[in-house]
């Protein structure tokens, strides 16, 4: 198998760098080795955090070519590590533009990798907002100032980026795009177990957190006489339990809940 680079496109704020962390955690957890390569955090090594809205202006050459050479460092630490044996190098950008994605593509195809443009599109301004205050705020660009220019200085960082966006095409190769939150997922020339493998993943994402609750079932009639297997129902303190369960969920509004459960009684009538 050819070595993946998967590189990630999209406007701030759209949950790039949560999916890529996301994408690598799934293929480590199918054994392959993957790693995430962030721009972001080459460019505070290289300048430092904090730097105004300004400096990701177009037009601003100085800003230019400091962001230029953090995202060369990132894909030299990319392309050394797939040389060393690593499977999956993501490329964590915006890569916004069509003469920035050729030249990544061109060094990776050359470094004998396959290419994947992973995009990621939202318009949502709700998700958008959550997204900014949720994480950017967090990041050492912001450390420090106040919510609100943060906010503002941000919203303007994206601005600069949207003046010279343009989506992936099909004649840029192999891409998967999803809009809004997976509403619509868009594909084109995904070949191979990997690809393949990373459409399934796209399908279930979410780049909004969302709480899972696990829970056993109430104590069953095998539990009570510490008997393991079978399909037995729940007792009179099984039933107390699952009421005690569903209370607590109606108590704390936790609406739209979907409940998995195996086929067995005891599961069943919790």
């Amino acid at each position: 198998m050819r070595p993946l680079a998967i590189v990630m496109v999209g406007l701030p704020a759209r949950g790039k760098t949560y999916t890529a962390q996301h994408i690598e955690r799934f293929l480590q957890w199918r054994g392959h080795k993957a790693r995430v390569f962030n721009v972001g955090n080459v460019r505070r090594a290289l300048v430092g955090a904090q730097v105004p809205h300004s400096f990701f202006d177009p037009d601003n050459s100085e800003g230019l070519e400091a962001r230029q050479s953090a995202a060369e460092t990132a894909l030299d630490e990319l392309v050394t590590w797939v040389g060393a044996g690593g499977e999956v190098g993501i490329y964590d950008a915006t890569n916004t533009t069509r003469a920035r994605r050729d030249w990544v593509g061109i060094r990776c195809r050359d470094a004998g990798m396959e290419v994947l443009f992973f995009e990621i599109v939202c318009n949502d301004a709700d998700v958008i907002d959550t997204n900014i205050r949720a994480s950017k705020l967090s990041n050492p660009d912001y450390l420090g100032m106040d919510p609100d220019k943060a906010v503002a200085d941000f919203r303007a960082r994206i601005a600069h980026y949207a003046e010279v966006y343009e989506p992936v095409e099909p004649e840029e190769g192999s891409f998967i795009r999803t809009e809004d939150l997976g509403r619509h997922i868009e594909l084109q020339e995904i070949h191979g177990y990997l690809p393949g493998k990373l459409v399934s993943f796209a399908m279930n994402l979410h780049t909004v957190p969302r709480p899972i609750f696990l829970s056993r079932h109430g104590q069953s009639e095998a539990n009570r006489v510490n008997r393991v297997g079978g399909d037995s129902p729940i007792t009179d303190k099984g039933k107390i339990y699952a009421d005690e369960l569903a209370s607590w969920f109606h108590d704390h509004e936790l609406g739209g809940i979907q409940v998995w459960t195996s086929t067995l009684q005891r599961t069943n009538q919790t």
